[in-house]
């Protein structure tokens, strides 16, 4: 079996190019299959044609910012399962919504190792499965 095939999807969310292809060289690295968008309305779109397993994004971008985003996904049956990490900059005005809509929170700048181990953990305690996040042999 191809081990690419069997890894975990992470769909990285940031208007920085530069802040999202460090990301996703991270997280490519760690063995997952990295889907890239600009904003919101560009991930929901990718979303509609590819399995998505976890989700990271940042709260301000242009277009459809990630609060909206994730009131979005969790509104829609097909996707409200998938866990969601913030990683932003911006404090939030009302934490008890923030709870509700994402499965964790970052600030920037966090360590890589953090931001890892937090994808890691969502996926976890949304599955079940121990072996979630980790590379593949």
């Amino acid at each position: 079996m191809n081990p690419k095939s069997a890894a975990a999807t992470i769909l990285v969310i940031e208007d920085n190019v530069y802040v999202r292809s460090l990301l996703a060289d991270v997280f490519e690295m760690e063995g997952y299959g990295v889907l890239q968008a600009g904003q919101g309305a560009e991930a929901l779109a990718i979303m509609e044609d590819r399995q998505v397993d976890v989700i990271l994004t940042d709260l301000r971008m242009p277009v459809m910012d990630g609060l909206t985003l994730a009131t979005a996904v969790r509104a829609d049956a097909r996707y409200r399962h998938i866990p969601i990490v913030l990683l932003s900059a911006t404090p939030l005005t009302d934490s008890r919504a923030t709870l509700k809509l994402f499965s964790a929170f970052l600030w920037k700048p966090s360590p890589l190792e953090e931001i890892i181990h937090t994808v890691r953990q969502v996926q976890l305690d949304a599955s079940g499965n121990p072996d979630i996040g980790k590379p593949a042999a």
